[in-house]
């Protein structure tokens, strides 16, 4: 029963690799059951047992979204103790994940959007969720230090975080990557932080 079971996994595990590469290098419209059957060298059948639908296949990529840059937040969260150091950590593992992995998690949302399926609207939800509460959380210990302003809401603040990232990897992705998003952070980071910094009397 255990070795079927990690069977099943490593085969889930080839099928989202091979997404992520069809998405990266060819785009959305060419994932497909037959286009993944050859990218692994399984037949069409044996993708169907595991995922009827391309929607099917979608809900593994937000679940692999969650898991890896969720893990990848919280690994940058951990690194420094003090809030901020932590956040603006979180800021450059976030775009530092997009940019490895070449725009995916965006295309993923967008092809969410444009489906309108509320099983896949709800999944990313949940998802993006689960993200602003541990920026919040950390922007939450940052008011407690005295590092970040009492006056801020912190839930607007989470939110601001989000939306410049977004906004960012956005128009990167209309420049066909044609800027480093690495190397965007120290202006983006500074932009934010004087949003949310506390005052000295």
């Amino acid at each position: 029963m255990t070795q079927i079971r990690m069977a099943t996994e490593e085969r889930r595990r080839q099928i989202v690799t091979a997404a992520r590469k069809i998405i990266a290098t060819r785009g959305m419209e060419d994932l497909s059951i037959r286009e993944l059957a050859r990218e692994v060298g399984f037949s069409e059948g044996a993708i169907y047992r595991h995922f009827p639908s391309k929607k099917d296949i979608l809900l593994l990529l937000i679940d692999d979204l969650e898991g890896t840059l969720l893990h990848a937040v919280d690994r940058a969260a951990s690194e420094k103790s003090e809030p901020l150091e932590s956040l603006e950590n979180v800021l450059k593992a976030h775009l530092s994940y997009i940019e490895q992995r070449r725009g995916v998690s965006l295309i993923v949302i967008s092809e969410t959007l444009r489906l309108s399926d509320k099983n896949l609207s709800k999944r990313m939800f949940e998802v993006v969720t689960r993200y602003l509460n541990r920026v919040e959380e950390l922007l939450s210990q940052g008011v407690k230090s005295g590092q970040i302003s009492q006056e801020i809401d912190l839930g607007t603040a989470a939110l601001t975080f989000f939306a410049i990232i977004h906004t960012t990897v956005t128009l990167w992705a209309l420049s066909d990557s044609a800027f480093s998003l690495a190397k965007r952070h120290k202006p983006l980071w500074d932009s934010y932080l004087a949003s949310i910094a506390a005052r000295g009397d």
